[in-house]
């Protein structure tokens, strides 16, 4: 039927037929969502509402006053009694849907409203490009993609998205040839690849991938609602103008894409978070927002880690460009100190073996916490569920890495020119970023948002942070006895002590092997009396005696995985101890 429209029809019809309709093969046919079905939305035949808003507007008096309000946005005349369709989707309601409810009561359908529309959307014309890929069967509109559940206010999870259009917005005059010219090449390209969805576009928007010349893009949903009535909603307007962090994390699609939604309710729901927090970043470009999809990405990992059926066709992921990352997120480091302590956290990691240093993000703690491994040089699922997770707490977590981590390992002294005193577990890292010992302390006292410490830990250990992991943190410094005492064992490198002639010389402390569990049985006070002995006998004179101390046992433990800068270290000694004073102005007290 439509090869022989297009055959028999005058020139003048086919405008029409390509922008409703298009044949996509010998059998098949597709359809703009922007004129709905073949011109049609529902009940309504857009061709026969058509003819009847020609006819009202060339007979009814009405039709100047009509014309006037639609040109000058006013809203004092009557209109029709009529269906709008997904146009006008404020007035698709019907009388007194809208806030104009008393000049509704005889009418809410304006004739040139709908004809000016419907002639404008012939500039849209469908065509099946070849550019799109065989991926995208549908009929490649002009900046027309897949619909996302995401992205503005009044999405609902399980509603029907038929598609999306984001409309071009230019701030210079234009002429008709130079309009349609637009719409006939009008593309955007993500990832080097045309936009398919409405994320695609978003970022696209967010990284110039579109044509030159466009100031902005509003963005409109088609969404059945209202029974099954199709209506364009209106969903946001995004500016054009480049966004340097949204390509950070480009690399996320082909693992989002992987991820089945029908394995269970939450992976889906923390999926559709992850594109959520990817169009406010997109939109705003905040680093703040950056941040906040690595939390959302943090949850939806650690979803997809605990389904069986994601984890079958879903690998671990690993996102690149850690050093890039790193440098993104500098900007907010000094007003987050729960990302200053999970940064701290997944930058730690210990020298891969020879012949294993092209395994990213598997020599830190991330086989601790998710069940991670190693097979042919790449992360992937464990046969065996976490010894700890995430979902159930992060100082929980973090206690049972600090155990598993004190059991006695072949490597804990070698490259150690200086032996400890006292031997014991290597329990912290040798490598990471440091933080300050306010952080430490503020992670003691449960002065951080935990669930936002295990969110936003969950996303950064998906990272590659080779090359990026160096250098101390922000932040201010804290004490306390507890924090002082343990801070000596948190340091994998031999500690600076002052001796009597006024010298320094390195001396190397090791927590015992049972401090993690008997930390997180609640006694806190034999694992400080402990740390006090193996003082002692590393040479520090007058080491106090600690007093009952009441922080919790597992954030205790937490603790001894974290890294703090060396002068903290000194400075925490000093505390505990007397030590006499040095030579050098170096172990001045911090600010």
């Amino acid at each position: 039927m439509l090869m022989l429209c297009r055959n028999e029809f005058p020139d003048e019809a086919l405008a029409w037929l390509d922008a409703a309709t298009v044949l996509a093969g010998e059998d098949d046919v597709a359809f703009s969502r922007l004129l709905g079905t073949g011109g049609n939305f529902g009940r309504q035949e857009l061709a026969v509402t058509y003819i009847s808003r020609v006819q009202s507007a060339f007979t009814d008096p009405r039709s100047r006053q009509w014309l006037h309000a639609l040109l000058a946005g006013e809203e004092n005349v009557s209109y029709l009694r009529s269906p709008v369709g997904q146009f006008d989707p404020g007035r698709a309601g019907g009388i007194q849907s809208s806030p104009l409810e008393k000049a509704d009561d005889t009418g809410f359908a304006n004739p040139w409203s709908f004809l000016f529309t419907l002639e404008g959307a012939l500039l849209f014309a469908a065509a099946v490009v070849r550019r799109h890929g065989a991926e995208y069967s549908e009929a490649a509109v002009p900046f027309q993609v897949r619909g996302a559940t995401g992205g503005h206010a009044t999405a609902a999870p399980d509603e029907s998205v038929l598609g999306e259009l984001w409309t071009p917005e230019w701030t210079a005059p234009a002429r008709l040839e130079e309009i349609v010219q637009l719409l006939g090449e009008g593309r955007a390209e993500w990832n080097n690849h045309p936009a398919r969805s409405g994320l695609d576009f978003a970022r696209a928007v967010a990284s110039l991938g579109v044509d030159r010349g466009i100031a902005a893009f509003e963005r409109y949903v088609f969404v059945d609602r209202l029974g099954q009535n199709p209506l364009a909603i209106p969903a946001d307007r995004m500016p054009v103008r480049r966004r340097e962090s949204v390509l950070l994390l480009a690399d996320l699609d082909g693992w989002l894409d992987r991820i089945p939604r029908g394995s269970s309710a939450n992976v889906a729901a923390r999926v559709r978070g992850v594109e959520q927090a990817l169009f406010t970043h997109a939109s705003s470009g905040e680093t703040a927002d950056f941040v906040e999809v690595l939390a959302a990405l943090g949850r939806a990992h650690e979803a997809v880690a605990t389904s069986g059926a994601a984890r079958r066709v879903v690998p671990p992921l690993v996102l690149p460009s850690g050093t890039a990352i790193a440098d993104e997120l500098e900007s907010v480091l000094g007003e987050d100190p729960e990302l200053r302590v999970a940064l701290a956290l997944a930058t730690a990691h210990d020298d891969p073996p020879e012949g294993e240093r092209h395994r990213p993000t598997l020599h830190g703690l991330r086989p601790l916490l998710s069940p991670v491994t190693s097979e042919q040089h790449r992360p992937a699922w464990s046969k065996r569920p976490a010894a700890s997770s995430l979902a159930a707490g992060p100082y929980q977590a973090l206690a049972m890495a600090a155990r598993r981590r004190a059991m006695p390992r072949s490597d804990d002294d070698q490259n150690d020119d200086v032996q400890p005193a006292v031997r014991g577990a290597r329990i912290a890292f040798r490598h990471g970023r440091r933080l300050r010992t306010g952080d430490v302390r503020d992670l003691i006292d449960g002065m951080l948002d935990e669930r936002r410490v295990a969110d936003l830990l969950a996303g950064l250990l998906t990272i590659d942070w080779r090359g990026a992991g160096r250098g101390s943190l922000s932040g201010k410094s804290a004490s306390d006895v507890a924090l002082d005492l343990l801070l000596p064992f948190s340091s994998t490198e031999p500690v600076k002590v002052a001796v009597a002639d006024g010298s320094c010389v390195p001396k190397l402390f090791r927590p015992g092997h049972q401090w993690p569990a008997l930390l997180a049985a609640g006694r806190a006070d034999e694992v400080l009396d402990d740390a006090a002995r193996r003082l002692r006998i590393s040479g520090i004179p007058h080491v106090i005696r600690p007093h009952h101390h009441s922080s919790n046992g597992e954030r205790l433990a937490a603790a001894l995985l974290t890294r703090v800068r060396e002068p903290d270290v000194e400075h925490a000694l000093r505390r505990v101890g007397v030590l006499p004073p040095t030579t050098t102005d170096a172990d001045k007290e911090p600010a």
